[in-house]
């Protein structure tokens, strides 16, 4: 009798996913309209006083603004002790810990060739669809300002492992806490269960009261895309759509693209589970396309992959990681950005240099990913080393929030899709030992 009720709980979960994503869909819509609406009537005076007039669309911007980074806030207050607590309990419970060291190292290398074909498939679509090619003769005028910001090899690896865990709590820097946990995940496995019963118990316990709470901040997500929409719509209207609205469909062609390979690279590594996975993740990539924040969507993908089948010593390790090696949205981004803004100019670059952009790319990604609007900064950083004005980022920082959206939902399928598959090297490493045995 227990098959039928599993699969009567599996059923039941994939349609609350479903009623779920609908919502989320739905609020999409609504706020998007809603703000069209507001942005029309936005001048009209709701408040009047002796100092100062409310309108319309500053009540709204106000109150919808409010609403996300209210959530934003319950967000950074959950990550930083569901990472420790998942991970250490995960690495902790597992007492063979080679399996962990062959998953990690084989992780390792997939992000890397990721964000190597990521960053490749923007430069490849921008060349064939140029984007930029008479894309406006307003150009921004070139400036010899810039961001001065230069990736350090060593001050990167200094930085990864964290002086004190308290401030990396604190920073919810998802990096040296991933490296903290490890190392204390680890020991706790190594060490014999009656010396260390109570804090694998203490850490499972947090573990699960963590995704308590993910539970509790989550029922909210239906009003705080409602919201996040509603912002956006009512500050840009119709006139940022009608402008770049031909760049928009070209960038979101390519961030389909990249949806069909992550899909079908699932699909050849995992076969058709990689179907029955896209319902669990669905949630958490809609939460990120709405919100433009992988923080925003983490919690709820590590609780979704759990749902899955997947083991929080497989979710907790990679999903955490990728947030800082595996982000194929903004890679993608990032090399198709540049390109395009080089053609506006009209700036020829050979391919070999566009190569050799690409290579600084993926090697500067690595030590910026936690710098908020991270693509933005390094881009201003890469650009001008290969001749291509920093001033053009005004051309698409007008529209880095629905950019922004796209990238990060990818970024989510991507860790979702990765971790799927550790999890599947993992099952096959457990077969093999047991056959050997």
């Amino acid at each position: 009798m227990e098959a039928p009720q599993t699969k009567q709980s599996t059923n039941t979960t994939s349609r609350n996913l479903i009623k779920q994503a609908i919502m989320i869909g739905s609020s999409m819509v609504f706020g998007l309209i809603l703000g069209l609406v507001c942005h029309a009537f936005g001048d009209i005076i709701i408040y009047k006083s002796a100092n100062s007039n409310i309108t319309l669309s500053h009540f709204i911007l106000t109150l919808s603004e409010l609403i996300v980074n209210l959530f934003l806030r319950l967000i950074k207050m959950i990550v930083a002790p569901l990472v420790l607590s998942t991970l250490i309990a995960g690495i902790g419970n597992v007492q063979d810990t080679k399996t962990i060291k062959t998953i990690g190292i084989k992780v390792i290398i997939w992000f890397i060739g990721a964000s190597i074909v990521s960053l490749g498939i923007g430069m490849l679509a921008a060349n064939i669809i140029q984007p930029g090619k008479n894309f406006t003769r307003n150009l921004p005028p070139i400036s010899n300002t810039h961001i001065t910001y230069h990736f350090d090899l060593i001050k990167f690896t200094l930085h990864i492992v964290p002086d004190s865990v308290v401030a990396a709590m604190a920073n919810n820097d998802m990096l040296q806490l991933v490296v903290f946990a490890v190392f204390f995940g680890l020991a706790l496995a190594a060490l014999p269960e009656k010396q260390c019963h109570l804090v694998r118990e203490v850490t499972d316990g947090i573990g699960k009261i963590m995704l308590r709470i993910t539970d509790m901040v989550m029922s909210i997500v239906p009003i705080v895309v409602f919201a996040s929409l509603l912002s956006i719509a009512t500050r840009n209207g119709l006139q940022v759509i009608q402008s770049y609205g031909l760049f928009l469909i070209e960038f979101y062609t390519v961030i389909f693209v990249m949806f069909i390979i992550l899909i079908g690279t699932g699909y050849v590594m995992m076969g058709k589970r990689i179907f029955k996975l896209l319902p669990f993740i669905a949630e958490p990539v809609m939460v990120g396309f709405a919100t433009a924040s992988s923080e925003s969507a983490f919690p709820r993908l590590l609780e979704q992959l759990e749902k899955f089948g997947i083991p929080p010593k497989i979710s907790g390790f990679v999903v955490p990681l990728g947030y800082s090696f595996n982000l194929c949205g903004t890679m993608m981004f990032i090399s198709f950005a540049a390109i395009f803004i080089a053609q506006a100019y009209d700036i020829h670059i050979p391919i070999e240099k566009q190569i050799m952009m690409l290579l600084v790319m993926m090697v500067s990604s690595k030590g910026i990913a936690g710098v908020p609007r991270a693509s933005m900064v390094m881009l201003a950083a890469v650009m001008p080393g290969f001749g291509i004005p920093e001033a053009g980022l005004l051309l698409i920082v007008g529209i880095d929030q629905f950019l922004d959206m796209a990238r990060t939902a990818t970024s989510v399928l991507g860790n979702g899709i990765i971790a799927a598959i550790a999890n599947e090297w993992d099952v096959k490493a457990n077969k093999n030992q047991t056959t050997s045995t």
